[in-house]
């Protein structure tokens, strides 16, 4: 539907709903897919297409899917994120579920709920149009300063990582090939941030307040690396790779132009992925013989091709393992 470079979304969208985790234009999320509303979704909408990256959705956040299919839809996120899918991976163990990885176009806020079932379908209101934007010499000058501000503090901060990352090489490619307008959800969705203060940035649907809210998560970024070097240790290497900044993929352009990442290798954007799953690993405090077992399926996990079955299954039992409580325990009854 992309025309004259920018992207028109349909005024209808089946709905992905998301507790955890939220898509912000320009940036790629994964979503875990495994209630009853987002798996019939993704088999009907996703995986009977003639085309995966053929179907927009729309992404819903801070909103749970019901859990049966008796319970009802609740109150809907006001504002979401058109996305295209561009991987789905399933598994049948321990359940059916699927990870879809998704990336967002816009942002829109819902109409009206017109289907609830099997799966919600909304009519939506598209709200970003930045190339219409980008042309309006008014708001060139009432944003010049904000936004040379914001353009200083993303340069300082992509200064201050590990050149040597995939993810932060990339960054600085960004910096001096994206429009303006893109950055404030390109970096929010990059640096470390909550998801209730990337709702923040998804809700702040006028360009200018969107650049005031996200320069004071920069500068917090700055000042926790300022103090990382401070107090310099063994571990500040490892941690300036994992902790200060995202793995960063693929980009989709927010108004339907994509972002100059040809370059880019898709295997650095999965190396980056399995780092992070490493660490996971590492520290959800999980028994001796666990981790054993774990370590070994994650070096098979890195020699594997992407595009072998194997992969998925082998994926999703490590992150099932990471995200299981083994820090918690509860009291045994004897009868």
């Amino acid at each position: 539907m992309a025309t004259s470079g920018s992207i028109q979304i349909p005024r209808r969208l089946p709905l992905l709903l998301t507790r955890d985790g939220v898509l912000l234009p320009g940036s790629s999320m994964r979503c875990s897919v495994d209630t009853p509303g987002n798996v019939e979704l993704v088999r009907s909408r996703l995986l009977r297409g003639t085309s995966l990256k053929s179907t927009i959705i729309g992404v819903i956040p801070n909103t749970r899917d019901p859990a049966t299919d008796s319970e009802q839809l609740p109150a809907l996120h006001r504002i979401g994120t058109a996305a295209l899918a561009v991987q789905v991976v399933g598994s049948n163990w321990p359940k059916p579920h699927y990870t879809l990885l998704v990336t967002g176009l816009c942002r829109f806020q819902v109409v009206a709920v017109l289907k609830e079932r099997p799966y919600p379908v909304a009519e939506v209101e598209q709200l970003d149009r930045l190339e219409e934007l980008s042309g309006k010499a008014e708001l060139k000058e009432a944003l010049g300063e904000l936004s040379e501000q914001f353009y200083k503090y993303a340069v300082q901060l992509v200064d201050m990582l590990d050149g040597s990352v995939p993810a932060v090489s990339k960054l600085k490619r960004l910096l001096n090939s994206v429009p303006r307008e893109f950055l404030p959800d390109v970096l929010t969705s990059i640096i470390r941030t909550s998801n209730e203060e990337k709702l923040q940035i998804l809700d702040a649907v006028e360009l200018e307040e969107r650049f005031k809210v996200t320069i004071p998560l920069l500068l917090r970024q700055i000042e926790g690396l300022k103090l990382l070097h401070k107090t310099r240790n063994p571990k500040l290497d490892d941690e300036k790779r994992i902790v200060a900044i995202r793995p960063l993929r693929k980009l989709g352009g927010g108004a339907g132009r994509p972002y100059p990442l040809e370059s880019t290798d898709d295997d650095d954007e999965e190396s980056d992925d399995i780092i992070l799953l490493e660490k996971k690993i590492r520290s959800c405090s999980m028994p001796e013989p666990a981790l054993k077992v774990c370590t070994k399926e994650l070096k098979r996990l890195k020699k594997m091709p992407q595009s072998m079955p194997e992969y998925a299954l082998t994926r999703n039992y490590l992150e099932l393992m990471a995200e299981l409580p083994w820090s918690k325990s509860s009291r045994a009854f004897c009868f």
